[in-house]
């Protein structure tokens, strides 16, 4: 029966139940739990979104699909390292956080809607410009886009949050 229970799969969050406890419980890499590592991740991830929305208008034809490629791959290594650096808390369903994790994140997702509402007025300002185009291939900003939508909520967290006291140091 416990063996079941740890199988358990949220799938409107997208988290197995033993993913998360292990994240909220891990300390296998001390330094994603630090506040500048975090920012600095939280940084990396906003600029390399940026130049995979702007790839089409680097370079040729095939400096475009290696800098989109490498891009990407980043990126999405990125996202990973920011969903363990903030605990997976963005994206725990309620009951496997306790009430102030959970106060943590709606706030998050409140200031993350916020924010997204900015990034989409913004890209939706562009695209109605007669000058602008999504280019082709349309592909890296639609995917820059769908990047921050996905991670938003987490860079907020790992913006917000103070580091952790590694276990050592009690």
């Amino acid at each position: 029966m416990s063996e079941q229970k740890n199988k358990t799969f949220f799938w409107i969050e997208g988290v197995f139940r033993r993913e998360v406890e292990h994240a909220l419980s891990a300390n296998r890499y001390p330094a994603l739990y630090q506040q500048p590592v975090r920012r600095t991740m939280v940084a990396l991830y906003a600029a390399l979104s940026i130049v995979l929305a702007l790839a089409q208008s680097i370079g040729t034809d095939q400096t475009f699909i290696y800098i989109a490629t490498v891009t990407a791959v980043l990126l999405v290594t990125l996202f990973i390292a920011l969903r363990l650096s903030v605990r997976l808390i963005a994206d725990a369903p309620s009951e496997l956080l306790d009430e102030r994790l959970v106060a943590i994140r709606d706030r998050t997702y409140l200031s993350a809607y916020r924010w997204l509402s900015l990034i989409f007025g913004v890209w939706v300002g562009m695209a109605i410009h007669p000058d602008f185009s999504l280019g082709d291939p349309w592909w890296p900003t639609v995917g820059a886009l769908a990047m921050i939508v996905a991670g938003l909520p987490s860079m907020i967290l790992a913006w917000r949050l103070p580091s952790e006291r590694s276990r050592g140091e009690d």
